[in-house]
């Protein structure tokens, strides 16, 4: 008597991207991989944003490349991006192009203070930094410190030379209040903070009336009632650090940041691991990032750039997934835009990597909402290895199908899982197999994924609606893994993407025969 057919759903996959376990080991509403997709408040998975090209370029020398430092706004509300070519110029934009704002040097760091932009200029400058705005333009301050780290607070300006100072690594600079003159003496002030332990100041953070410094491998808390130098210096969180200034962004009152491989989550003196479900991965290689590690922050999601991927962690659902860009070359830094005029959630963006012999620098724009912007990307889902709760039995599947929305093409792969077996010379000539595909086999195994069954499901309907996608091949299997791609523009045309649950009818065939199967 023939075995009853059963019904499995797969989904909602309410805890997202696990690249840690092993595919096996994945929480049953884990993923394997979570591509250019995340998980919704209504427990589906759906396609991000897409990192348009705005096609406003940053002019570039024979070296350097772009470096988002701010936006700055003026008490109109009038907005101006400022950015540097990371080599010997400071550009602004609020409109057409970019506009220089000085070649005197290329600006590290950006603050806004006391209704002025203050640009800092890296210790190797020849000429100061200073402040600017519209009205004013750019002025030098002669007595003002370089360096990478600036940042204001009690009316005053901090600074500190950064993670590349070779001396005074760990002194931290201040103004004087705002209205003394000079505001800049020409004898900085300054407070060391644990002087002499190798240890350089890489951040600074502003937390309610402290001063938060994150060092190359501790964070210190410094508060101070009215003069500096009767402070209060004390060790907040020992053994943990910043991998560089670019790794730390804000979010309300917590901070996520990034160092020795892992995501964190500081708040009340704690920095808690996030990351415990994620390996930080690179497609490619990791030579010539300008921003190789960063974090930013956008509508509700923690961002962290490791080199050509950015892994993204929703603050709502606390969920991870990856995003990638192929066609934008990796994105190395994200400014939220704060414009109360924008009608969806906006942000600049820059490239991760200079492409070669290129003479200018793109500028993105990533918007949370479904436009015109676009950007011609992929997006996967890959469950875990099932086993459908009989890992003794081998099981038979007559189809599996998608719950979902997708307006372009959409490939379904069902990956049965194969423990030993045998592969014939002849076999793998019939099958056109090279040497390159075996590089990543073994003898016992030279080709894994043979038995894989890909499906394509192209869409033809100009409404993004809700339907039911059926992949038809009878496969036999013990385990089994299933993969859909979407293409998409994410645009609106194109988007959103969106994907339920998974389903597929399967009877039981026989219990295992060998002793390991």
């Amino acid at each position: 008597m023939a075995s009853p057919k059963r019904a499995v759903q797969l989904g909602p996959f309410m805890k997202g991207l696990n690249t840690f376990s092993d595919p096996s080991a994945v929480p049953d509403d884990g993923l394997a991989e979570l591509l250019n997709m995340e998980l919704d408040l209504d427990g589906s998975l759906v396609s991000r944003p897409p990192f348009h090209d705005t096609g406003i370029d940053l002019p570039l020398d024979s070296t350097g490349n772009m470096i988002l430092l701010g936006l700055f706004y003026t008490p109109a509300g009038a907005e101006y991006l400022i950015a540097s070519d990371g080599l010997s110029k400071t550009y602004y934009l609020s409109g057409g192009g970019w506009v220089l704002l000085t070649n005197t040097f290329a600006a590290t760091a950006m603050t806004q203070f006391d209704d002025k932009a203050w640009l800092l200029a890296p210790t190797s400058s020849a000429n100061p930094g200073g402040y600017w705005s519209p009205a004013l333009g750019f002025v030098a301050e002669p007595n003002m410190p370089k360096g990478t780290v600036i940042v204001a607070f009690k009316f005053r300006l901090w600074v500190a030379q950064g993670e590349q100072a070779t001396t005074n690594g760990s002194r931290l600079y201040f103004s004087k209040l705002l209205g003394v003159t000079p505001f800049w003496p020409v004898a900085p002030e300054f407070i060391d903070i644990a002087r002499g332990d190798g240890q350089n100041i890489v951040a600074i953070q502003r937390y309610y009336e402290s001063l938060l410094i994150f060092r190359t491998s501790s964070i210190y808390k410094f508060s101070y009632n009215s003069d500096p130098a009767t402070g209060t210096i004390e060790v907040s969180v020992p053994n943990i650090g910043l991998a560089s200034r670019w790794a730390i962004e804000s979010h309300e009152n917590y901070f996520y940041f990034f160092y020795d491989d892992r995501a964190y989550e500081y708040l009340n003196g704690r920095a808690q691991v996030i990351s415990q479900a994620i390996k930080f991965q690179t497609s490619g290689g990791r030579s010539g990032f300008v921003v190789p590690i960063a974090v930013s922050v956008f509508n509700d999601r923690a961002l962290f750039t490791f080199y050509d991927t950015l892994y993204v962690f929703s603050l709502v659902t606390r969920t991870w997934s990856r995003w990638r860009t192929p066609t934008r070359g990796g994105i190395g830094r994200i400014l939220e835009r704060r414009n109360a005029d924008l009608p969806n959630p906006q942000a600049y963006a820059m490239r991760a990597i200079r492409p070669l012999g290129a003479t200018v620098a793109p500028l993105y724009r990533i918007t949370d909402a479904i436009t015109s912007d676009y950007e011609d990307f992929q997006c996967t889902v890959r469950t875990k290895v099932l086993s459908m709760d009989t890992p003794q039995l081998y099981k038979r599947m007559f189809w599996w199908g998608l719950d979902g929305i997708f307006r372009m093409e959409a490939r379904g792969t069902a990956l049965p899982i194969v423990y030993g077996g045998s592969v014939t010379w002849g076999e793998l000539y019939d099958k056109g197999i090279t040497w390159g595909q075996l590089l990543f086999g073994t003898w016992g195994r030279p080709v894994a994924q043979g038995l894989s069954v890909e499906t394509i499901r192209p869409e033809l309907g100009a409404t993004a609606q809700r339907k039911f996608t059926k992949f038809m091949k009878k496969l036999r299997f013990r385990q089994i893994q299933f993969q859909v791609v979407f293409n998409t523009r994410g645009d609106d045309q194109t988007a959103p993407v969106r994907l339920f649950s998974l389903h597929t009818e399967v009877t039981p065939a026989q219990t295992v025969s060998k002793a390991i199967s």
